[in-house]
């Protein structure tokens, strides 16, 4: 899952979210000598990457994307996870993802002096361009996935990952909705 998936599934404590937001930062035991609710947090991170990546309705996704962007599947499909999210609460109503991201900006906002550095600059390009709900639209999407391809040096053109998830968006969607109700479940003991 990418950021508004993990934002999602961190509850309501600010100190939780805040930890799970800059969990990627944050290498081995060193989370050790933060707060235990950022603790918190951080190893909700790390059970939400390691359910996801071992989860056989996200490998299935994944693995659409392995004849042309093989090694990375794995990004791809975590971003448009949080695309599928959107998908998910305009069916279903049951998550609003408008009103979760305006409080997660918030709390974000309060606690950008206590982010890593490489995590409140990048932090501040998804607050200016509000990254989290523009992952509903198309565009939004494939910005991001250019983005991360520009980041990590692919040379392909990432954004053209889109075509396969809409050329199979009902058995995506049919995943996500399998993967989603799964991991709520999994992640429920921490909130």
């Amino acid at each position: 899952m990418n950021f508004l998936g993990h934002l999602i599934l961190s509850g309501t404590d600010p100190d939780v979210i805040f930890g799970n937001f800059i969990a990627d930062s944050v290498k081995g035991k060193s989370y050790l000598l933060l707060p235990d609710s950022i603790q918190k947090g951080i190893v909700l991170h790390r059970v939400i990457d390691d359910f996801t990546d071992n989860n056989t309705e996200y490998l299935k996704g994944k693995r659409r994307f392995y004849q042309r962007f093989p090694k990375i599947g794995g990004v791809i499909n975590d971003i448009l996870y949080d695309y599928l999210l959107w998908r998910f609460d305009k069916k279903t109503k049951s998550i609003n993802l408008e009103i979760k991201i305006t409080k997660f900006y918030k709390i974000l906002d309060q606690k950008i002096h206590q982010m890593p550095p490489k995590i409140r600059e990048m932090y501040h390009y998804m607050r200016r361009d509000d990254w989290l709900n523009n992952y509903q639209h198309k565009k939004g999407i494939k910005r991001a996935l250019h983005g991360i391809g520009k980041r990590i040096n692919y040379s392909d053109n990432l954004e053209s990952s889109f075509e396969i998830l809409e050329n199979s968006m009902k058995s995506f969607d049919e995943e996500f909705e399998i993967f989603y109700s799964q991991i709520k479940e999994k992640t429920s003991f921490f909130l």
